[in-house]
């Protein structure tokens, strides 16, 4: 499975520079479509790159709101659209996992193109003030003192911080029970009674708890530190392999031009370089990414293959 995908992902960028290039693109209105709903953090991304790339390029870029399905309806409607650029995907890096544990009606590798990496944060590790660490590597001593007695949460089985927890606890050989929640905000009101142990979630998302003094934090899930908070240990310098980061995506359907594939990395890639649009991404978490296509592609097809092998290693299933 993890071949295929990777040769359809690799296909659908070698084979694109065959397919006729529309001149003059773009020449009519841009639909960006945001599978998720409106107000929430990749929709305020998408609006503000909208707004930019629609100044530079001339033609209105419209951010379409379809939800439902766990982003299902959205990124279908792109795969369902002609391979012409004007219509455009917002997606999460939870698409290199949901194919391993649903079935889709359509086939990431087969059916879209990455376009670029539009931003990315990792998710970070924190605990109730009352659980006796102060640091990741306490955290890790204390729950390999302690088997089975922690218990963390995530925003649900399968997400990025349920998989980062779970690397943590295969590299450093602790069991730690996840606790499923449906957001941090639910989770908090347990971290705050004592009833969770600890969280991973977006920092963002932590935040406020942290600055209230109700939840420490302890690490980042990557290798290097993350500006909202520096003295964090970057859990993946401690144990290489497991950083985890959530990124935000742009994909074309399959078969659009290479040319204006290029031409869309480019204007957008060219936003995330204004030191105005950096500033806003950093004020809600996120670091601006803007690579090329291969890139984006390589990174996405990593990721997929090994949340795969972690998927299946550990026995994970969707509930």
């Amino acid at each position: 499975m993890i071949r295929a995908f990777w040769h359809g992902l690799m296909a659908a960028i070698l084979l694109a520079p065959f397919a006729p290039a529309a001149a003059g693109y773009p020449e009519r209105p841009i639909r960006l479509i945001v599978p998720f709903v409106a107000g929430g953090s990749i929709d305020r991304v998408a609006r503000l790159l909208a707004e930019r790339i629609q100044a530079r390029v001339g033609q209105p870029v419209i951010v379409d709101n379809r939800t439902g399905a766990t982003g299902n309806i959205g990124t279908q409607a792109v795969v369902a659209a002609p391979p012409d650029g004007y219509t455009l995907l917002m997606q999460t890096s939870a698409l290199a996992i949901t194919p391993w544990l649903s079935r889709l009606p359509f086939d990431v590798g087969r059916d879209l193109v990455p376009v670029t990496r539009i931003a990315r944060t990792p998710y970070a590790l924190v605990v109730r003030t009352s659980l006796p660490v102060e640091s990741f590597e306490a955290f890790v001593a204390y729950a390999a003192a302690h088997p089975g007695k922690l218990t963390c949460s995530s925003y649900g089985v399968g997400s990025p911080p349920h998989l980062a927890l779970e690397l943590i606890k295969q590299a450093a050989s602790v069991e730690i029970v996840h606790a499923p929640y449906r957001s941090f905000s639910q989770a908090a009101p347990s971290l705050a009674s004592g009833q969770l142990d600890c969280g991973i979630d977006t920092p963002t998302n932590v935040q406020p708890l942290v600055d209230m003094g109700t939840v420490r934090v302890l690490g980042v899930t990557s290798a290097e530190p993350f500006f909202l908070f520096p003295s964090a240990q970057p859990m993946a310098r401690r144990y290489p392999g497991t950083e985890v980061e959530g990124f935000q995506l742009l994909f074309a359907a399959r078969g659009t031009p290479q040319d204006v594939v290029d031409r869309i990395h480019a204007e957008f890639a060219r936003v995330l370089r204004d030191p105005d649009v950096a500033k806003q991404l950093r004020g809600m978490g996120f670091v601006p990414v803007g690579d090329d296509p291969r890139s984006a592609a390589a990174g996405f097809a990593k990721d997929y293959a090994r949340f795969g092998q972690l998927i299946r290693e550990r026995g994970i299933r969707a509930e």
